[in-house]
């Protein structure tokens, strides 16, 4: 949802992912509340010549990672699986409202 990667991405970046079952991964990347990239497909799909080399590097380097590759585009470098596999330090429950806008 467009409205909650532009809050999140206020000051910072921000990958979203949805793993879609039924047609595979699918993202989008903000910063500074800027949408960048909408319907990517991280960890898939094939780099353009005229790509950036960064992600034409991203592309090889993390194909079928999905969540791996997110988190390089979004310039993360963790230490410890620990994010992914948990447990949560806490739940956040958004407030009711349109983040499609």
């Amino acid at each position: 949802m467009p409205g909650v990667s532009r809050r999140l991405s206020i000051g910072t970046v921000c990958y979203a992912m949805y793993a879609n079952p039924a047609s595979g991964n699918q993202g989008s990347i903000a910063r500074n509340s800027v949408i960048e990239g909408w319907d990517l497909s991280p960890g898939g799909g094939w780099s353009a010549a005229d790509d950036p080399a960064e992600e034409i590097l991203f592309t090889y380097l993390y194909r079928q990672r999905a969540v791996a590759y997110c988190c390089a585009y979004a310039g993360l470098k963790l230490t410890d699986a620990r994010p992914f596999t948990g447990p949560p330090d806490a739940w956040v429950q958004l407030p009711a409202r349109d983040y499609w806008s």
